[in-house]
């Protein structure tokens, strides 16, 4: 194989990945999801999506869709994890498939699961588990110029990467920020609070994240101080928070006690 032939071969790979990762909060941030849900999941609803799971505990059933881009046969999945909506737009409905649409079906699907078929319930489980993380992650419902933060090179004394990256674990991960520490903030929610969040509507929980884009972006030549980093860190505990507790509403109300 000839070296210009190399070269193309590589340009095509990283244009590819770059074009749009689709990772979001990263394996620990759906661990967080997965175990915050559990946590306010009714026991009833826990053990029917436990026995639709199988052998998947609820961290690896939030992070499936992750895991199978490795398998080409999901490639069709890529476009699933986000949607993009230009600068002072509103999202306009499309036959095309995306977090918002994918989620919107898997949720109404999974209203009759009487009368699926088991395989069929387990993958709408499968879905809505990662989709409702990535929703809450505000640069999953980002701009197209930029990919979702992912040509967006940042730094700072403790971070570097891309924006996207940046947001999908390393601000998380400097932090230490856990389930434990997101049910602390839960803690402080009244029953009001808790039933204004957990009221089911995708729409509404993609426009909900998406204001909060001003702020991500709120930094100047590529630089995130500590400010900064201190600042959405309390960000992204509580969208991890609400994330979880709207994936518990989600699977407490489909699968309820009658």
């Amino acid at each position: 194989m000839n070296r210009c032939l190399i070269s193309l071969i590589c340009f095509l790979f990283l244009s590819i990945f770059i074009s749009h990762q689709t990772f979001a909060w990263g394996k620990t941030g759906h661990n967080i999801v997965a175990q915050i849900a559990y946590k306010l999941m009714d026991t009833a609803a826990r053990k029917k999506v436990q026995s639709y799971l199988g052998n998947l505990s609820f961290e690896e059933a939030a992070n499936w869709m992750d895991d199978s881009r490795g398998n080409t046969y999901y490639n069709y999945m890529r476009t699933w994890h986000y949607l993009d909506i230009d600068k002072g737009e509103q999202y306009v409905p499309s036959p095309e498939r995306n977090i918002l649409t994918v989620l919107h079906s898997a949720i109404t699907d999974l209203k009759d699961y009487n009368a699926l078929k088991n395989k069929e319930v387990k993958r709408d489980i499968l879905l809505i588990f990662h989709l409702v993380g990535d929703l809450h992650q505000p640069l999953h419902t980002g701009y197209n110029v930029d990919k979702g933060g992912n040509t967006i090179d940042v730094r700072s004394p403790f971070l570097s990467g891309n924006l996207h990256s940046v947001w999908d674990t390393q601000i998380l991960e400097y932090k230490n920020i856990n389930a434990d520490s997101c049910m602390n903030l839960y803690a402080t929610y009244n029953t009001e609070t808790i039933l204004d969040i957990q009221t089911i509507n995708e729409l509404k929980w993609m426009y909900q994240s998406r204001a909060h884009l001003d702020q991500v972006y709120d930094f100047k030549d590529g630089n995130l101080d500590k400010n900064y980093i201190d600042y959405n860190a309390v960000l992204i505990k509580k969208q991890l928070l609400i994330a979880g507790m709207r994936l518990a509403a989600i699977f407490n109300k489909v699968f309820a006690t009658v």
